[in-house]
């Protein structure tokens, strides 16, 4: 048989020498002999277009965690007012004793809101053996209720603000804990045993649709810490300066001066001074007149407020007083704003601020009254105050026990009348007040049961708007006779003004004055220049013309008018508070200083005429220059 004819031969033969196919005309070759598909590579490109096209668009999908909770809105258009910002530097911490807190918050009215939200963070404590819930009320409609898991735990709450409750530009936050032990303990004690806090960045955010643009929605956006920058020190921008200081001090702001804008929270500073001056400082006009004295300029890309005009009263009033909501664009000019000063012999509990609605009670409640002797009419002290409570019908075996006490100190105790409606008249002695003051009514009710006999109920209850304040006619003595000798008008002196530092001054002087001056009152600053005769006065530094007991004289603290009760070497930085007499008779009030105190802390005054007061602490001098003695004059150390 022939060899040609054998298939395995032919086989062979073809393993041997046939040649390799040629690659397809649509494969492109690979990487030592391997081939891709021409369609991969299209894949490829279209790929890497998607994912450039992503980043340019979205690059917060790539620079946020899965599980960031952000608006996701330029910061420019982020407005928020956390906890901080609205004073609570610290947070706030939430216990059986005091189980709720509640802050307004005002949004901006030219900037539209595209999403509104409330974001609480922080820790909470709850014991094993309770069942406690986290409630969020705005306007007081609840809107968010859930239960806290016992033990230690982190807190991480969203609530979304509803639309119709933010319509008007105005909400009211109530965040509150309320639990009880588990029914099955028996004990006559249903504290919950709770600690919620709620730390200082949680916040109310809005995300807006364009930036804020208007003065008035600029003014509702400031913090409570603000920063009021002298762009010119000249005596007009001074007192502009020192009465804008006054005013936003009294609206609840914590003022410091500078003469530059700070690095970060530009947009919690308000530029004092011409348009030119403002400018070299880093601030941008916007475009248009500068003939206005307000204008809403940037800094850094923050909006920020400019005072181009040296009106500190006129402007002060504004600011500071709910006409600010007519500035709806990028200036305002105003030229006349008088407010009526209060008067009578009754100030209403609700005018200071007390909660006169229904409130539910279970064991207790308080209602805190606070009350300044300055912002009282003719800064007279009240002699009493009338409490009106609308009381709920209750078992016989229950009574209602009222207990009052002034700056912590307990003035009386009482059983309520369970009539439909109880009265009281509480004095408030007035050796017990101080400048400013704090009256605290504390409802308890007690039932003769105990035990696992008592049924934890809550009852209505009502502070009445007829409490009042009833005003008296004791002068007082020292501090809390300041504002009464006060009352019928004065201005500010400083004599010697020109060597010292306007910052610094300011720094030093302004939040003290702001206690003593009347509410509505915006003084006069005289610059260079002594009391007048025979008019209430405050004075800056000191005058021949002055008697003060306390003095700083050639590097030394002086006390006494003849010779010295007291003769020490002058503190680096610190001030002198105290009760004054010119030499025609009139009384006021003396203010010295030395160095750079900034702002330090400043004491309760009550009834001293004077005090020395430093960082580290105060102290008081008797008007013959002595020292007086601490109390108590010998303490044992705690063990």
């Amino acid at each position: 048989m022939s060899d040609d004819n054998d298939p395995e031969d032919s086989r062979r033969g073809d393993d041997h020498t046939e040649e390799p196919a040629a690659p397809r005309a649509e494969y492109f070759p690979g990487e030592r002999g391997r081939t891709v598909p021409r369609s991969a590579w299209w894949i490829l490109a279209a790929a890497l277009i998607v994912l450039l096209v992503f980043v340019l668009v979205r690059p917060s999908w790539f620079t946020r965690d899965v599980d960031d909770t952000s608006l996701g809105v330029p910061a420019d258009r982020h407005f928020t007012k956390s906890l901080s910002g609205a004073g609570f530097g610290d947070g706030v911490w939430l216990t059986d004793d005091a189980p709720s807190t509640s802050f307004d918050v005002t949004f901006p009215a030219d900037s539209p809101r595209e999403q509104t939200r409330l974001q609480l963070t922080g820790t909470t404590q709850v014991a094993q053996d309770s069942v406690v819930f986290l409630i969020v009320r705005m306007d007081g409609q609840q809107v968010y209720k859930s239960e806290l898991a016992a033990g230690d735990s982190a807190l991480d709450v969203l609530v979304d603000v509803p639309d119709q409750l933010a319509s008007d530009g105005q909400l009211r936050v109530q965040v509150q804990v309320q639990g009880t032990l588990d029914n099955r303990t028996c004990t006559p004690d249903h504290s919950a045993g709770m600690q919620v806090h709620l730390d200082p960045a949680s916040v109310v955010e809005a995300a807006l649709t364009e930036r804020i643009h208007t003065v008035r929605d600029a003014v509702v956006s400031w913090d409570r810490d603000l920063t009021v920058v002298l762009a010119d020190e000249g005596d007009e921008w001074r007192t502009a300066a020192a009465q804008l200081g006054i005013a936003l001090t009294r609206a609840g702001h914590v003022v410091t001066y500078a003469d530059t804008l700070p690095s970060s929270g530009t947009d919690n500073a308000v530029v004092l001074g011409p348009v030119d001056a403002a400018t070299a400082l880093g601030w941008a006009a916007p475009e248009g007149s500068a003939d206005d004295a307000l204008a809403l300029g940037t800094a850094g890309g923050a909006p920020v407020v400019a005072v181009t005009q040296p009106d500190g009263d006129l402007i002060s009033r504004f600011l500071t007083t709910a006409v600010v909501s007519t500035a709806d664009s990028d200036r305002s000019d105003p030229r006349a704003l008088l407010a009526a000063p209060t008067g009578g012999n009754e100030v209403p509990v609700e005018a200071l601020g007390a909660d006169t609605s229904v409130v539910q009670i279970t064991d207790s409640h308080r209602w805190r009254i606070g009350y300044s002797l300055a912002d009282l009419p003719g800064g007279r002290l009240p002699e009493s105050i009338r409490v009106a409570m609308q009381l709920p019908a209750s078992p016989d075996d229950l009574t209602w026990i009222l207990n009052v006490t002034l700056n912590d100190q307990l003035i009386d105790s009482r059983r309520l009348d369970r009539a439909a409606s109880s009265l009281a008249e509480i004095a408030l002695p007035a050796p017990a007040q101080l400048l400013e003051n704090t009256v605290t009514l504390t409802v308890q009710r007690d039932r003769d049961l105990g035990g696992c006999d008592v049924r934890t109920t809550t009852y209505p209850i009502e502070l009445e708007s007829s409490s009042a304040l009833v005003l008296g006619d004791d002068p007082g003595s020292g501090f809390t006779a300041l504002p009464r000798a006060l009352a019928p008008g004065f201005a500010v002196y400083r004599p010697a003004a020109a060597a010292t530092s306007a910052v610094d001054e300011l720094n030093a002087t302004v939040r003290a004055l702001t206690t003593f001056i009347p509410a509505q009152y915006v003084p006069d600053f005289r610059w260079g220049t002594a009391p007048e005769a025979g008019r209430p006065f405050v004075l800056i530094g000191h005058s021949p013309d002055v008697a003060a007991p306390v003095r700083i004289d050639d590097g030394r603290l002086l006390t006494g008018l003849q010779s010295p009760a007291l003769d020490l070497s002058s503190f680096g930085d610190g001030m002198i508070v105290e009760t004054a007499t010119s030499a025609s008779g009139a009384g006021g009030l003396v203010l010295d200083y030395a160095g750079a105190p900034g702002q330090i802390p400043m004491p309760t005054f009550g009834t001293e005429s004077a005090r020395v007061v430093t960082a580290q602490g105060s102290f008081v001098v008797n008007g013959d220059g002595t020292i007086a003695p601490p109390s108590p004059p010998r303490a044992n150390p705690p063990r």
